[in-house]
């Protein structure tokens, strides 16, 4: 071929023909974006996760040992730890050859609910808690046992860092059900697609 180091042309042909070749279509150019979408996600996710257990459970745990954990961060530490699961099973689904579409829907539909309920849970916990009950209050007592700091100059940028990741562990999962959901419609057999259409 005369690409591949400058030999002849193919037998046959002048070199016009080139809008005529075959290409990939463009449903499997949009499944292959929306694969490597989701799997960016997904890292995020891995990313997100293990930092909203840190902040969940290494607070009390440091300063008061497992007695620390209570209504107020186990549910949280509980939901990022499913959340954590629930991204490793995707990423592994999504990484594989056959597909499931059903299957890949509802798992990241679940962890849409999770992120949802772990912001009403805390956007909750803000209202009805006393405020040495929050996440926040744990990490500031870390903060003042670690560094002895008497000053309350941290808690204000750690209630914003709990109030952050609560709005970060919603919307990240929503965009999964989003990137998801495109992927397995652009992946899917032409026969399903159209039939949905």
């Amino acid at each position: 071929m005369a690409s591949k180091g400058g030999g002849q042309r193919a037998s046959g042909t002048d070199g016009s023909d080139h809008s005529f070749r075959q290409r990939v279509d463009g449903k499997y150019a949009k499944a292959a974006a929306a694969r490597k979408s989701l799997k960016s996600l997904l890292l995020g996710c891995f990313v997100y996760y293990p930092i909203m257990l840190a902040f969940a459970l290494a607070p009390p745990l440091l300063t008061t040992g497992i007695a620390g954990v209570t209504l107020y961060n186990g549910p949280f530490a509980a939901g990022a730890a499913g959340g954590l699961v629930l991204a490793l099973a995707t990423y592994a689904h999504v990484s594989g050859i056959k597909h499931r579409p059903g299957w890949l829907r509802a798992v990241t539909k679940v962890m849409a609910v999770l992120g949802i309920v772990n912001l009403g849970a805390g956007l909750g916990m803000r209202l009805f808690a006393h405020e040495d009950a929050r996440m926040a209050w744990g990490a500031w007592e870390l903060v003042k046992q670690v560094t002895g700091v008497t000053h309350n100059r941290f808690y204000p940028i750690l209630v914003s860092m709990e109030l952050l990741l609560e709005f970060v562990g919603a919307i990240l999962p929503t965009g999964v059900v989003a990137t998801a959901y495109m992927f397995t419609l652009y992946a899917a057999p032409a026969t399903t697609a159209a039939a949905k259409s």
